[in-house]
């Protein structure tokens, strides 16, 4: 904060109120913001570290992930290759075809992050995830803290920092770093989630370095915005762009405002600051995707597959971006009410069901999403106030100088209202300007509480500090809540603590489970046939996950749902050899497909299932080599219709039609090793106890028949 304190000391002089001890109490406002912020860090860091390395798996892994979780890995061996196309299939569904070659539609800057790792091991590929994470979640942090302290001084000057206003100070802080989105982005460390928190934690910093810019203009300021807003633009879309417009109109500002011509000389170089972030982050949109801006979503691999996915831009004129999807996102986004509060633990958690359209328009995907408004208040109502303050005719101290800044990123918001696909991860998008204008609020109360009565301000301190309570407690609701990406394990955790706090969700008595329910919904299937809890998301527009009833998560299943073998080659795999067979379950069977010299692939063989285009019934091809015996996990679950089969470094999610049950088909010992092409060895563990599924059980029904 060594440039902020210089800062705060010239104007001290600049405003002619230095006090009688100026240094003494510039050193003693420092010291107090100092100590406020990293204590509202290091309260937050509890929850944000559990989130983000354990979530109800029972142990701390600061390198837990969730698929996909490897797409930067991939793109960064790529570049050490010299290229940017990422091996074809490696990507699945995610992937964007230009020129019969696959790339990722994600930044580089996660993948630059990468390369020092990946040049010289791959332990840790596909395992950098949570890290990176942490690590942007840290930068956002101090930059948001210097970037408050910056505020402060273009509005209040050398004005002494009480210790009310400190404490405030640290619950904003801790506010945007763990009563935000943050937290539900921490939740599912992947690929999509990484690149939102770098794109706050690359975001903020520019901002602070441009504002710095604006304040005070010099070759070192300029510099660095040039590097901090090209690593932003080379990371993520919608702030890169909003970093971009805000160089550019710095560059105008300073060209033509009558009262900057003392800063008339930085116009070209902040000019060349934004256009040359915009030119390379073209041409790597260029290489990768074949334009200058954005892509086109009909060259996706999912498009390919999903039906919904084409009639989606079909309906919108082959476009994913327009105004007719701003009145679903403004109320997805901006509604009152949009958290749901129930007397089951985590009490406040993501609506129950996913946003819906306004009108008659088609999007694409929607899950559940909660507001700003409902899930960060602080930030909302101090942002408003923000808004006022720096757009008010007579300004605040210097606070006219944020202006552009706001302006530039709003404009990064306009890429996930335009879009018609709403979730509660592009939440992020709005963080960079809802702290900014958060922060300007927060000084300007401050600056109008000055000389009034102990009582007065103790009531601001006690209001900032119950909704700063809020939205902490709001946002860790909203990642300890059940989502599709989780495992059994984190289920079972999950609506255990949850009974010990109070009382789970709803619980239901059914004798089949329907493709939907509210999030949070507990169905006890039959006789203790099998436990789950519902996501809250629809996969209506995904026959093949709707299928398998995707909407709900496993919480315990029945005797002779889960089966682990080892698959042994007893020697090297040819593409003749006739193909493994590993386990039934009624007419279907799961088998290993040579497909190749030392390849095979992983196939359900007459799933009963009609045609289905995504997902599919096999693997693509594996590595496999003699002597080695591959441990495989299969789950069907007849309740679910669905077969989950993981091993040989790849993995099945399938309709499977039938009751079961499924039986591994082991090696009979009484066949000798010449003699077989592979080993097959049933190492299947006892099955569960359905504890937990009588005690729901008797709660649903008290011992009565299922509805």
């Amino acid at each position: 904060m060594t440039s902020a304190a210089q800062t705060l000391e010239h104007h001290a002089t600049d405003t002619g109120d230095p006090g009688p001890e100026p240094r003494f109490d510039a050193a003693r406002s420092r010291h107090r913001f100092t100590v406020a912020v990293i204590v509202g860090l290091a309260v937050v860091s509890v929850p944000y570290l559990w989130i983000l390395w354990d979530l109800w798996t029972g142990s701390a892994d600061p390198f837990r992930l969730v698929s996909p979780a490897n797409f930067y890995d991939l793109q960064a061996r790529a570049m050490l290759a010299g290229h940017l196309y990422v091996p074809n299939g490696s990507l699945g569904i995610e992937a964007f075809v230009h020129n019969g070659r696959q790339y990722t539609y994600f930044g580089l800057f996660p993948s630059l992050l990468r390369m020092p790792v990946l040049a010289v091991t791959h332990q840790f590929d596909g395992r950098l995830t949570a890290p990176s994470m942490l690590l942007a979640w840290m930068v956002t942090g101090v930059s948001t803290s210097l970037l408050l302290w910056r505020v402060r001084i273009l509005a209040r000057g050398a004005a002494i920092l009480g210790v009310a206003e400190a404490v405030c100070s640290g619950v904003l802080v801790a506010t945007i770093t763990g009563g935000s989105v943050l937290l539900y982005l921490a939740a599912s460390p992947k690929t999509t989630h990484e690149d939102l928190a770098w794109s706050v934690a690359l975001a903020i910093p520019t901002v602070f370095a441009l504002l710095g810019v604006v304040e005070r203009p010099s070759g070192r300021r300029v510099m660095a915005s040039g590097v901090l807003v090209l690593l932003t633009a080379l990371n993520r879309s919608t702030t890169g762009y909003a970093c971009i417009i805000a160089a550019l109109l710095i560059a105008a500002w300073f060209a033509v405002a009558p009262a900057e011509d003392r800063h008339r000389r930085w116009a070209l170089p902040m000019a060349a600051v934004g256009l040359v972030a915009l030119a390379v982050a073209c041409l790597v949109n260029w290489s990768k995707l074949g334009m200058p801006l954005g892509l086109s979503e009909a060259d996706q691999v999912w498009t390919q597959v999903n039906a919904h996915r084409r009639y989606y831009l079909a309906s919108n004129g082959g476009n994913a971006f327009g105004l007719q999807f701003l009145p679903s996102t403004l109320v997805a986004y901006m509604r009152p009410a949009g958290l749901h509060v129930s007397s089951a633990f985590p009490f406040l958690s993501l609506p129950t069901a996913p946003a819906a359209a306004v009108g008659h328009v088609v999007l694409d995907e929607v899950y559940p999403t909660a507001s700003i408004p409902a899930s960060m208040p602080l930030l909302f109502v101090l942002a408003c106030w923000g808004l006022v303050t720096a757009f008010r005719r007579r300004a605040v101290g210097r606070v006219n100088l944020t202006r552009i800044l706001l302006v530039a990123t709003a404009a990064g918001t306009a890429g996930v209202l335009f879009f018609g696909y709403i979730a509660d991860r592009y939440l992020a998008d709005f963080l960079p300007f809802l702290a900014l204008a958060a922060m300007i609020g927060l000084v300007d109360v401050w600056r109008r509480l000055e000389g009034r009565s102990r009582p007065v301000r103790m009531s601001v301190v006690a209001v900032v500090a119950v909704l700063g309570v809020f939205g902490v407690w709001a946002n860790i609701g909203a990642a300890v809540t059940p989502t599709a990406l989780w495992t059994s394990n984190q289920a079972k955790q999950f609506v255990t603590r949850a009974a010990s706090f109070g009382g789970a969700g709803p619980v239901e008595h059914v004798r089949r489970l329907p493709y939907f329910a509210p999030a949070g919904t507990i169905d006890v299937v039959g006789d203790c046939s099998g436990l789950y809890v519902s996501t809250g998301f629809s996969y209506s527009t995904v026959p093949g996950q709707q299928l398998q009833h995707e909407t709900w998560i496993p919480v315990e299943q029945g005797p002779g749902s889960s089966n682990r073998l080892t698959l042994e080659f007893n020697r090297p795999v040819e593409p003749g050899d006739p193909p493994v067979r590993l386990l039934t379950d009624g007419r279907s069977t799961l088998v290993a497909e040579p497909v190749g010299t030392g390849r095979v692939r992983l196939v359900v063989q007459h799933p009963g299932t009609p045609s289905i285009d995504w997902p599919t019934d096999s693997t693509g091809p594996l590595p496999v080599r003699p002597g080695v015996p591959y441990p495989i996990t299969v789950t069907t679950d007849p309740n679910l219709q669905s077969i989950d089969v993981s091993g040989l470094g790849g993995g099945i999610q399938y309709y499977l039609a039938g009751p079961g049950p499924a039986m591994v088909l082991a090696t009979m010992s009484t066949a000798s090793t010449a003699d077989r092409a592979a080993t097959v060895t049933d190492i299947t563990t006892r099955p569960p106890s359905m504890a937990l599924c009588r005690t729901m059980l008797r709660k649903a029904t008290g011992g009565g028949s299922p509805g």
